[in-house]
Order: C-alpha cells, then sequence, then structure tokens
C-alpha cells in the first residue's frame, strides 16, 4: 500500500445523475482503499472539473480524474453452443441449477478512464499561486480500461422485483430464453463492467505509482503500522540532486473532534537530517515523545520542502484503541 491521500472526483462528462455519481465515486473510493489496499486514503471530491478538483483537493498527495462510459442500451446477447448445451442439461434433470449458468454473453462498449495528477509536481504547484485560471498542468498518465464482455446466468439476468416472474417463467422453458427486464440487466451490466475496469486500472496503477516512487529525488517512507509511542520515518535523497538539503519538513496529525496536532523538525535535528542526507543520502527521523494519537482513526501527513525545491507530501492512516 502507498502511503498516499488521493482525491477523486468524476469528471463532467461522467456525472450525468448526481445519484449515480455519488454511488460511482463511493465505490471507486473503496476500491483504491479497501482490501489489497492500494492507498491509505481515498476521498471523494464534489468537484467535476480537473481545475475545480485542484484547488479542492490541492492539500492532498494525488489527484485521479475519472471518465466512466457506461451501457445506456442493452447490446443483444451472444448465446454460446457450449453454455446453452449445459443450462439445457441442468434444466430437463435438475431445474435449479440452470438458473446460474451464464449463457447470455454480452458485449460491452464503456469504459473508464483515470487521469492522474501528481499535486508535488512543480509545475501542479505552481498553477495552485495563479490567480488567474490558466490551462490545467498535464496529467502524470492516463490510464484507461474499455470494452470485453460479460456473461449472465438468469440469477444475474434477474435482480429486483421481477425475479419471481422470471424464474416461475423457467419452470416451462430454458431460462436463456428469459432476457430480463432490459433496465434492471442494463444495471447489472455496468455494474459487472465497473467492477473488471476498475480491477485492471487498479493493476497498473498500482505498476505506475511503484516505478514512480523509486525514481523520486526525495522520498519518505512511513508505516501506518508504526507504533505511536516511538513513531519514526525515513528520508531518501537521489544520489543526483545537486543540493540534497532540506528547507522546511513538518508533520500533521488530524484525527475527528480534537485540535490539529503539528510538529516541525528544526534546530539541531534539522542540521543533523541535512548533513546526513548529504552524505549517507538517508536520515531517520523520530519523534521524541512520540505522536499523540487518539482512540479510532489519526491521519497522519508529513510534507517536506527540499532547498532544491522538490516537494513531498506522504499520508498514512493510524488506528489505535
Amino acid at each position: 500500500m502507498f502511503p498516499y491521500s488521493v482525491g477523486v472526483f468524476l469528471k463532467a462528462s461522467a456525472a450525468r445523475e448526481p445519484a449515480g455519481a455519488e454511488a460511482a465515486l463511493g465505490r471507486i473510493c473503496a476500491a483504491l482503499e479497501s482490501d489489497d489496499a492500494l492507498v491509505s486514503r481515498a476521498l471523494a471530491l464534489s468537484s467535476t472539473t480537473t481545475s475545480s478538483a485542484l484547488r479542492e483537493g490541492r492539500n492532498l498527495d494525488f489527484l485521479v480524474g475519472v471518465s466512466l462510459e457506461t451501457e445506456e442500451v442493452l447490446p443483444e446477447p451472444r448465446i454460446s453452443s457450449g453454455a446453452a448445451a449445459l443450462e439445457i442439461a441442468t434444466w430437463l434433470f435438475g431445474g435449479l441449477p440452470s438458473w446460474f449458468v451464464a449463457t447470455h454473453e454480452y458485449r460491452l462498449t464503456g469504459g473508464m478512464e483515470f487521469e492522474v495528477i501528481d499535486l508535488n509536481d512543480q509545475k501542479v504547484r505552481a498553477w495552485l499561486k495563479l490567480s488567474a485560471e490558466s490551462p490545467v498542468p498535464t496529467p502524470a498518465y492516463k490510464l484507461r480500461s474499455s470494452g470485453g464482455s460479460r456473461s449472465l446466468s438468469l440469477v444475474d439476468r434477474s435482480p429486483g422485483d421481477g425475479a419471481m416472474d422470471n424464474y416461475l417463467q423457467s419452470i416451462v422453458m430454458p431460462p436463456m430464453y428469459i432476457p430480463g427486464e432490459s433496465a434492471a440487466v442494463i444495471n447489472v451490466l455496468n455494474e459487472e463492467a465497473v467492477a473488471g475496469f476498475l480491477e485492471e486500472l487498479k493493476g497498473e496503477l498500482r505498476g505506475h505509482l511503484g516505478r514512480d516512487e523509486k525514481e523520486r529525488p526525495l522520498r519518505i517512507i512511513l508505516s501506518g503500522r508504526s507504533d505511536p509511542s516511538t513513531f519514526a520515518f525515513e528520508l531518501l535523497s537521489a544520489a543526483d540532486r545537486l543540493d540534497p538539503g532540506l528547507r522546511v519538513l513538518d508533520l500533521h496529525r488530524l484525527a475527528e473532534g480534537v485540535d490539529r496536532y503539528r510538529w516541525v523538525l528544526r534546530g539541531d535535528e534539522l542540521v543533523r537530517v541535512n548533513q546526513e542526507l548529504e552524505t549517507k543520502g538517508r536520515a531517520r527521523i523520530e519523534l521524541a515523545d512520540g505522536l499523540p494519537v487518539v482512540p479510532g482513526r489519526n491521519l497522519v501527513k508529513v510534507r517536506a520542502l527540499g532547498t532544491d525545491g522538490v516537494r513531498i507530501s506522504r499520508t498514512v492512516v493510524i488506528f489505535a484503541d
């Protein structure tokens, strides 16, 4: 998992209906930070354009702009001979198992695109300082997943109120001849398609972030499993940095219901860290008094600005008893 706080927004062309947009955002955020998590935190933003999302999410680490194209008309299904034979056999000799044979294959025309923006990029930070609107910075990369097909069984094609009617019809005819209610099937297709697109894009994004992280001139190594009483993290400076020192480094802890905690690297400790970055290319930083946390969810963000203008911020979530 990458220690990133990521803002996710649906681009204007994708945000057709507020309810649908909210559900899609929630699903994407959950996919990024849940099981097999990609990032520490994924936050749904209300913006629908890149320029507004940049300003809304300026204190995060990354932005992901999502373009989503879903099926609006039910495609004509294709029924393979193998699936049809299996369904008829189970229908004749078992009945119920035939409901679960995925005989209807639908070709998909929709897709999903991720537009990824690094909010620590110097060009992005310079854009955020402008008072007048100007062309938005170029994304770090764009990732797209589209097309493919999904196969649905009678159970898949029978969500909601019409399910019982479909099952009753299957008593007198094989399920492959029961198309299901078009709107309901389209919803199922879109849900499955979005899940597939997300899984593919999540894998691609993991690869890009992993390669980019290794190539950064300045890195912060954080762990969400750190003991708050002995909280520590590392800084790594690339060998080709002409000026490897730090100008500023601070840490923020945010938790619901309590004031923000801020810690700043200064004085002799800042001098030590800069010397180690220059001579060794790495330095370990420990909070002498530990990190004060509260029961529940604690968001911990570390920000650093190098003397050469390189900026980096990383975020972890710590759960405390």
